[in-house]
């Protein structure tokens, strides 16, 4: 069973807050909402392996694109705190109220994003701006090179476009990102990729936890409380549930 707490916001108290501290951690919980949503999504794409081709090449693309989504959204929640955080005086006042675990975070998440940060390498070259055409031809020629891949270069259509996919495309952008992370094995450069999207992930969370608890305590005072609104008694496990890339289009729907 899952419980759900309401929290309340008193409108009066959250209007009396500066408006550049107010908008901050609006946009701070905008971006944690975002990540929890992109987190799961990637534990779905990945919870099953289809038996079949080409549903099994599919479904892992799928879930290296809703993987490539949650890298630049963990790059851009960084540049938030980055830019209108640690460069502002809040970041100032509130560094010192965050609790250990809070702190802890903070200073990992320093570290993942220092100067060589391959996360935001990506974000900046490959995920939320499209590579350029000089490092997509290095990527092409990489992946004509690579042997592994000699039977995947094809495009899967289908009636709707739902169910189509332009899957040398992505083989040769997952060798941009080969390239970018400094290996030379995609299964390598993947394993190196998603050990710190989950480190950052598990940081990036913490930190935003603690800093909203710090937030609570100078605007709200006191314990944070909630009144319980619903219980939840049928949710499936976060490991039961799985998001396939092929899905059964009515032959009445106009959808693409």
């Amino acid at each position: 069973m899952i419980e759900v707490l309401r929290i309340a916001l008193p409108k009066d108290r959250l209007k009396a807050i500066p408006k550049d501290e107010r908008a901050l951690f609006l946009l701070l919980g905008h971006a944690a909402n975002q990540i929890n949503l992109l987190s799961k999504l990637v534990i779905f794409s990945t919870n099953k392996t289809p038996v079949g081709q080409p549903e099994q090449d599919l479904s892992g693309a799928q879930s290296q694109i809703l993987a490539r989504i949650l890298i630049g959204m963990l790059a851009e929640t960084w540049e938030l705190i980055r830019t209108q955080f640690l460069s502002s005086p809040l970041g100032k006042e509130y560094s010192s109220k965050l609790d250990q675990v809070g702190q802890l975070a903070l200073t990992n998440l320093k570290r993942n994003f220092g100067v060589s940060s391959l996360l935001s390498k990506l974000r900046n070259n490959h995920i939320f701006h499209h590579p350029s055409v000089n490092d997509m031809e290095a990527a092409y020629q990489v992946a004509a090179n690579d042997t592994q891949w000699e039977n995947d270069w094809n495009w899967f259509f289908s009636v709707s476009n739902y169910n189509s996919f332009f899957f040398i495309s992505d083989v040769v952008f997952m060798h941009a990102l080969l390239i970018a992370a400094g290996e030379t094995d995609l299964i390598a450069a993947h394993a190196k990729i998603m050990k710190e999207v989950r480190e950052v992930a598990e940081n990036m969370i913490h930190f935003l936890m603690a800093l909203t608890a710090a937030f609570w305590r100078k605007h709200f005072g006191g314990e944070m409380t909630g009144e319980k609104v619903a219980e939840i008694v049928d949710a499936p496990g976060v490991f039961d549930v799985w998001l396939p890339f092929f899905v059964e289009i009515p032959s009445d729907d106009s959808t693409p």
